[in-house]
């Protein structure tokens, strides 16, 4: 019965925390002003960051309520220098592959007008632009949603579950779907499953936010240096073959380092 709680409560308050961050979005969109205001890309993404932060407060508050260690339960755990280097070699090559898995998508189905208008927003005009998107899209997003799907939920799942397997599969099925984007649904639980099995596999929170950081930073990459990925990364509508071989030969390189790593600490 007790398990039972504890599942209805995480579920509670990622649902809450995901509420409430919508809640201020639409309130501070209130409070902006003119339509034309709101529409601004900068702004947009200016109230997003801060809705962004609102939605990591409930799972902090109740925490700090019940008198839980926070860097327990939302696995706030450092790891190494050799571990770090050897996940940024695995995310490297788990965000090329994902690359050309969207890029099938779209050729399948086509891009969705909203993802092109997604696309204008994420533009980098000016340095202050550039410094709300890199802030908004790279650091707080990723930091909040690690924190609060794969440290709080996912853990608290697989305390109650005592099955790994099942609790990132349905963490991850949950966190796809919570992005409202039928497009990228297929990626995102993909990419939801490795976040998952990195923060099991290391207890941390920190290996799956330097992947899903670097995830949304190549795209801003992508979508303000399209010259230089033309010239150097892209081969017709698809990856150059040649990245797709150093992506896989990063990912078998950098787990089996991650996981030396960890053998060696235990």
């Amino acid at each position: 019965m007790e398990n039972k709680n504890n599942i209805r409560i995480a579920f509670g308050i990622v649902l809450l925390s995901l509420l409430l961050g919508l809640v201020a979005g639409a309130a501070f969109i209130g409070i902006s002003g003119s339509d034309s205001d709101v529409g601004d890309p900068t702004t947009s993404l200016t109230i997003m960051g801060i809705s962004t932060l609102i939605i990591g407060i409930p799972v902090i508050v109740y925490l700090k309520y019940r008198n839980i260690p926070m860097a327990v339960a939302l696995r706030l755990n450092s790891i190494s220098p050799k571990s770090t280097f050897s996940v940024i070699l695995l995310s490297i090559g788990i965000i090329i592959l994902i690359d050309e898995l969207d890029r099938i998508i779209y050729i399948l189905f086509g891009q969705p007008e909203y993802l092109a208008e997604l696309a204008e927003q994420l533009k980098i005009s000016s340095i202050y632009s550039g410094f709300v998107i890199i802030m908004t899209t790279v650091l707080i997003a990723p930091f909040i949603e690690e924190m609060l799907f794969r440290g709080y939920l996912q853990k608290v799942l697989e305390n109650s579950w005592q099955d790994v397997t099942k609790a990132v599969l349905i963490t991850s099925l949950f966190f796809a779907f919570i992005h409202l984007n039928l497009y990228w649904v297929v990626q995102i639980y993909l990419l939801g499953l490795v976040l998952g099995f990195l923060a099991w596999r290391t207890n941390s929170i920190w290996p799956g936010l330097i992947l899903h950081g670097l995830n949304n930073g190549f795209a801003v990459a992508l979508n303000n240096a399209q010259d230089i990925f033309d010239k150097y990364y892209n081969w017709h509508e698809h990856v150059n073959p040649l990245w797709i071989i150093c992506a896989i030969i990063l990912i078998v390189f950098g787990f089996r380092s991650l996981n030396h790593d960890l053998e060696n600490k235990s």
